[in-house]
């Protein structure tokens, strides 16, 4: 134990004295000048890191700058909209808003020409128009009176004197066609049933429609741009179809063919317009009609079918200037001995499904006996045979041509 005392003694001595040497050296100027280079070196370093800082600081700075500037460039932009855009824009909008009050305004004009109209013209044309239309009713009744008496040879209720008589009478002669008329049918019925008449009839102009009545045909003709005019009889029509610019002459019809040039038609038609000729006046016509035809020219007639027993037996004399019914094979062989070819006979216009008796009958319920099944397929085909003869097709239309040689 005391020589490790002794021991620690002397280092301490010995450390001792090195502390001082070091002190002492230190104060030398060989010390001196090697702490002052050690304290420039710092300085150095010292200041070079300032001079980094001052540069990290003139970066920020100048970052700064540029957002500082932007942010100038920002608020021109926001004052530059705020002075200039938003003022289009309210102006924009104040238009706007003077549109909408014109609108406004012109929509309670026309609300109040609607009211108006609604409340005091409609009612006034309704009420003018049921006037009119009981006048026209009595009118009609009265007429159709007189020529009732006509058709019957009643004596007309008429004042006394010749003169007076003679112009009742012909008041009736020019009223009595357009009552016939009326067995025409509804217009817009008749164009339906014609149109199946222009595939036969394109590329056969010019067309002679005999008959023509009100212009139906003629009217279709135009639209599907097939040349044709049309003659009649009766000057009421003649001046009705004349109104809708059609081509339409007053004559017989057989004068009418007798004043064309021979060869000079594509195609004549005849909408039920036979069955009101006698015998003679027809093959008159029809020899006309052959002259008048080019070759391979067509003639088209449409007629009442009398095989249909509705038809011939009733409906055919409803219209008083029907001479007799004209059956199909008649009317073939009055054409071909005119010197035409016929191409075909087709039946038209059949009864509505509700008017047959097929259509009528009920259904049979259930499985029968073969005895009473036997007996109602029977009775089947006689109403489908009675179908045929009562309520069959109503018209016929006969298509013929001139031979294209002779």
């Amino acid at each position: 134990m005391a020589g490790a005392s002794r021991d620690a003694s002397k280092v301490d001595a010995a450390g001792g004295r090195s502390g001082w040497a070091r002190t002492l050296y230190r104060l030398t100027p060989w010390g001196l000048r090697r702490a002052l280079d050690g304290q420039a070196e710092a300085i150095t370093d010292l200041a070079a890191r300032l001079d980094g800082a001052a540069d990290r600081f003139l970066s920020v700075e100048r970052r700064l700058d540029t957002a500082e500037e932007a942010i100038r460039g920002l608020q021109r932009e926001l004052e530059a909209l705020r002075d200039d855009r938003l003022v289009r824009v309210d102006r924009r909008f104040d238009g706007i808003e003077a549109s909408l009050r014109e609108t406004q305004s012109a929509l309670a004009e026309v609300g109040a020409t609607a009211t108006r109209v609604r409340d005091e013209l409609v009612p006034a044309v309704v009420d003018r128009g049921n006037l009119l239309i009981d006048r026209l009713a009595g009118e009609l009744d009265e007429l159709a009176s007189l020529v009732e008496r006509m058709l019957l040879s009643e004596p007309l209720p008429a004042p006394a004197g010749g003169a007076a008589e003679r112009e009742i009478a012909a008041a009736l002669a020019e009223v009595q066609p357009r009552l016939l008329e009326a067995f025409r049918g509804e217009e817009a019925e008749i164009r339906h049933r014609l149109d199946r008449h222009l595939p036969v009839l394109r590329g056969a102009a010019p067309v002679v429609d005999l008959g023509c009545g009100r212009g139906e045909l003629l009217l279709l003709l135009r639209e599907a741009g097939i040349a044709a005019s049309g003659v009649d009889s009766d000057p009421a029509l003649v001046q009705a179809a004349r109104r809708r610019g059609l081509d339409v002459r007053q004559a017989d019809a057989a004068a009418a063919l007798r004043a064309l040039p021979a060869g000079s038609v594509g195609a004549v038609t005849a909408i039920h317009l036979l069955e009101h000729l006698p015998a003679d006046a027809m093959l008159e016509l029809l020899g006309e009609v052959r002259r008048v035809l080019r070759p391979g020219g067509i003639l088209l007639a449409e007629c009442p079918n009398p095989h249909t027993l509705r038809v011939g037996g009733s409906e055919f004399w409803i219209d008083p200037t029907h001479r007799r019914p004209l059956p199909p094979e008649t009317l073939r062989l009055l054409a071909t001995a005119s010197g035409l070819e016929v191409e075909g006979v087709e039946f038209l216009h059949p009864f509505p499904a509700e008017q047959r008796l097929a259509g009528a009958a009920p259904a049979s319920a259930g499985a029968a006996a073969p005895e009473v099944a036997a007996l109602s397929d029977r009775i089947d085909r006689l109403t489908g045979r009675l179908d045929e003869l009562l309520n069959g097709p109503r018209d016929f239309v006969l298509v013929a041509r001139r031979p294209a040689v002779g």
